[in-house]
């Protein structure tokens, strides 16, 4: 084949690339902040830069778009958190793993799901979408409801149930799992970034907010042992 016409439909491929994912990502920030119902494709196309047709070519719907947006995500925790997660399961199924290797563990883990909400430009817009997954009945959502239940609040309930001595499945441990990683979710609310002066986050902040939560984790479970 022509070298040129190889280099032209390259360079073709990469721009639709481009196209896609900017479509992807003005949908993440648009269905955090107006949910499925209260975003239009047109409002989708206007704040990605593209026409109409745009949207039904890459995505085939509006709720296509919504699905692979959600997907998107999936992808990006699994990216981030599985390998944690296996790590963390493999460590408790250990023997000889004490109380301080399991804190570690947990260290570990919140300094990665922390690196993950908090990294990139859309903290909050992601961090809607993953409460609303908790929270709406929409079947797209149940799979990204699915993927954080097995990387991170699964592998958390195990680690909290452990330092309390409770099973994970226990009530107590789901409450104090769950407010132990809301420390990490807090922060991506623009009311609190404005509150402590940050117009973005990442990098040094980043691990300000680990530095943080792993001192107030530690706190917890010193002041409160095995149950």
């Amino acid at each position: 084949m022509d070298p040129e016409i190889m280099r032209y439909r390259s360079s073709s491929c990469q721009r639709g690339e481009g196209t896609r994912r900017r479509i992807l990502e003005t949908a993440i920030e648009v269905f955090g902040t107006y949910e499925y119902d209260g975003a239009s494709t047109r409002m989708l196309a206007e704040r990605a830069g593209v026409n109409l047709p745009a949207i039904q070519y890459y995505f085939g719907s509006k709720e296509g778009l919504y699905r692979a947006a959600i997907e998107q995500i999936i992808r990006d925790i699994e990216e981030r958190m599985s390998p944690v997660a296996a790590h963390v399961t493999a460590r408790l199924a250990e023997t000889d793993l004490d109380r301080g290797g399991v804190l570690d563990l947990l260290h570990l883990l919140l300094d990665n799901f922390a690196e993950f909400v908090l990294s990139g430009d859309q903290p909050e817009a992601r961090k809607r979408l993953l409460v609303r997954a908790e929270a709406d009945g929409m079947n797209a959502l149940e799979p990204l409801q699915a993927s954080m239940a097995e990387n991170v609040v699964g592998p958390a309930r195990a680690l909290v149930g452990r330092l309390i001595g409770r099973a994970p499945e226990d009530q107590c441990t789901g409450l104090r799992t769950l407010a132990i990683l809301g420390q990490v979710g807090v922060f991506c609310n623009r009311g609190a970034r404005q509150g402590l002066g940050w117009t973005e986050i990442g990098g040094d902040r980043v691990r300000a907010v680990q530095a943080i939560v792993r001192e107030h984790t530690a706190a917890i479970f010193a002041a409160i042992g095995p149950s």
